[in-house]
C-alpha cells in the first residue's frame, strides 16, 4: 500500500515545507475496498454485509535502511460476513463509520479475495505494509 490520499498530499506538504501544522488524526481505520480505490473514492464493502472498519495501529518505521515502510502491529478481522464479497482494496481512514472521514492511504490487495457468508478475513500483524519510495 503506497497510494496517499489528496488530505494526506495536503498535509504531508505542509508538514514537511512548514506551509502549515497539521493535526494528525487521533486513530486509524482500516476498510475493505470492493473495487480499486483511489484518493478521492473508497469503493468499500457495504454495512448490510456484516462489515465493520476495523481499528488500526501501525509501528515506527524500520531502521534506516527501510525508513520507508511501516506495518500494523496487531491482527484486524473482518466479518463473519452475511453476504458474498470480492475484496480488491484496502483504504485507511480517521473514522469508524463506512463511507464517512478522510481518506489517507489506500491500495490494492496483491491477491483478491472473496469472502462468502459466515467467512472472516483476517489481516495479521505485519501484514499490512504502507511504504514510501
Amino acid at each position: 500500500m503506497a497510494n496517499v490520499s489528496q488530505q494526506m498530499m495536503r498535509d504531508l506538504l505542509d508538514w514537511s515545507l512548514g506551509g502549515a501544522a497539521p493535526t494528525r488524526p487521533a486513530a486509524w481505520f482500516v476498510g475493505l475496498a470492493l473495487g480499486s480505490p483511489t484518493s478521492v473514492s473508497s469503493s468499500e464493502v457495504a454495512t448490510g454485509s456484516g462489515y465493520v472498519r476495523q481499528t488500526a495501529a501501525f509501528a515506527a518505521a524500520g531502521t534506516p535502511a527501510s525508513s520507508g515502510t511501516a506495518t500494523n502491529n496487531a491482527a484486524m478481522t473482518f466479518g463473519p460476513f452475511s453476504s458474498s464479497n470480492a475484496i480488491n482494496g484496502l483504504i485507511i481512514t480517521d473514522t469508524i463509520s463506512i463511507f464517512s472521514g478522510n481518506i489517507w492511504w489506500y491500495g490494492t490487495l496483491l491477491t483478491a479475495r472473496t469472502v462468502l457468508p459466515g467467512d472472516t478475513l483476517v489481516i495479521n500483524a505485519g501484514s499490512l505494509l504502507i511504504t514510501l519510495s
